[in-house]
């Protein structure tokens, strides 16, 4: 609204073509007294407004701030764990292979070990066993020859048993096998006093004897040996199962927390940047607030300001002079003379008052000088109409800054309880991931179960 000192200058003009009217003067001071106090209760209303609006621009752009801080410290953080978690569960993943092999390879080396070892079991269970039948048939040729029973004693199984013996054996001469052999098959006498023969029989006695007790050393030297290595290695195998299964555990787990940290990150980022796209747009709306409201501010100064010098004005002993000389009592000549004069301090008035097509149809209305104050004021009366109608555009406007902040406060309680349901969201998604890593630990369980089994 913009009032200015011409319109005390027209009402006064007013007032001098009205002489039968009870001081028009009054009634145009109170009529601007209204409206200033209209104005200035607008002010207040406002200025209270603004400041409520402020204080929740603070706030929220605080509350957002310190949400976007956190967000990105949180960010970084779950970037570095991230990293070094899956960093940790490749270097898992690669133990628990070596450790796989470990014991495979601990696996074959028994298998291996053990068919050599029955192997050499075998063969050392024929050798021993012919090194004793031979020296069963000694044991009973010896005794027989020495007692002059040779005939007898040949036609036994021990003698056939000999008779083989001698001619396999590595530990006579040739001379030795062939008297041996021709005294088995009675081709030769046997001279009992000589005991040539028990003599070679009685040596190969103790070679098959040494023969035996060295095989049999060897045998349970490597049989001590064989299960000295098995122990070992079934110690590695242990070692290396359980290895295994703490590997097996920590990787689903490790598995669980990269998924778990992922999942974190991405929703981490996803309200970061919801959060500074509100701000953003809550910075916005609060700096084209605060320019309108310094904007609106001025304008009502300057209307108060307007209305104020009028009040003053009107209410001076000037203008009741210069109403009293518009009176119907003096002269024709006052009359006009006095008429003459509002119209030049009207004019004057108007050409400092803010330019507009109003304010110029009424100076264009002044100079014409035919036309009376009735049209005047007419154009005065249209012009109150038209601050009447800028008047109930900035209620209109006032009402829709009222409800675009109730909206804006709507707004913040849906964020706010879209807030609560992602926290809620969280809690459940955090319940999975709980049951998840112990289905993971039961999975783990059964297999160290299998291991132990196998």
């Amino acid at each position: 609204m913009r009032v200015s000192v011409a319109f005390a200058q027209l009402a006064a003009a007013s007032a001098s073509q009205e002489a039968a009217a009870a001081n028009p003067i009054r009634r145009v001071v109170n009529m601007l007294q209204g409206i200033q106090a209209k104005l200035e209760e607008e002010a207040k209303t406002a200025e209270s407004m603004f400041e409520k609006f402020q204080c929740y621009c603070q706030s929220n752009e605080k509350k957002l701030e310190k949400s976007i801080e956190d967000a990105a410290t949180a960010i970084t953080r779950l970037e570095a764990s991230i990293d070094s978690t899956a960093a940790e569960k490749k270097q898992t993943e690669a133990d628990l292979k070596t450790h796989k092999e470990e014991r495979a390879a601990a696996k074959s080396a028994i298998e291996e070990a053990t068919s050599m070892r029955s192997k050499e079991n075998a063969d050392f269970s024929a050798e021993s066993g012919d090194l004793k039948a031979n020296i069963g048939a000694l044991n009973e040729a010896i005794p027989a020859i020495e007692k002059g029973m040779a005939g007898s004693f040949l036609q036994t199984q021990a003698g056939s048993q000999l008779s083989k013996i001698a001619e396999v054996s590595m530990q006579l001469t040739d001379g030795q096998k062939s008297e041996l052999q021709a005294f088995l098959q009675g081709t030769s006498e046997y001279a009992p006093a000589s005991g040539q023969i028990v003599g070679i029989l009685k040596t190969m006695k103790d070679e098959m004897e040494a023969n035996l007790a060295e095989i049999t050393k060897a045998e349970n030297e490597s049989a001590t040996a064989h299960n000295g290595m098995v122990a070992a290695k079934n110690s590695e195998i242990a070692a290396s199962t359980q290895a295994i299964e703490e590997k097996t555990g920590r990787a689903g787990d490790l598995a669980v927390k990269v998924v778990t940290e992922k999942n974190d990150l991405k929703e981490t980022i996803e309200t970061k940047e919801a959060d500074e796209k509100f701000l953003a747009g809550l910075k916005q709306d609060c700096e084209q607030t605060a320019k309108d409201q310094e904007a609106s501010k001025a304008a009502r100064a300057t209307e108060l300001v307007a209305i104020a010098d009028t009040i003053k004005m009107l209410n001076s002993d000037e203008a009741l002079e210069l109403f009293k000389k518009t009176l119907p009592s003096p002269s024709l000549m006052q009359v006009t003379e006095s008429q003459r004069a509002v119209r030049v301090r009207a004019m004057q008035a108007l050409r400092k008052s803010p330019r507009s097509t109003a304010t110029d149809m009424v100076l264009m209305a002044l100079n014409g000088k035919k036309q009376g104050f009735e049209e005047v004021i007419a154009m005065v009366d249209k012009m109150v109409a038209s601050l009447k109608k800028e008047q109930q555009d900035d209620d209109e406007k006032k009402a829709y800054c009222e409800s675009e902040l109730d909206k804006t406060e709507d707004e913040a309680k849906e964020l706010h309880n879209d807030i609560s349901t992602l926290e809620t969201r969280v809690d459940s998604l955090q319940q999975e991931i709980e049951s998840t890593t112990a289905e993971i630990k039961e999975l783990a369980q059964s297999i160290k179960d299998l291991d132990k089994a196998v």
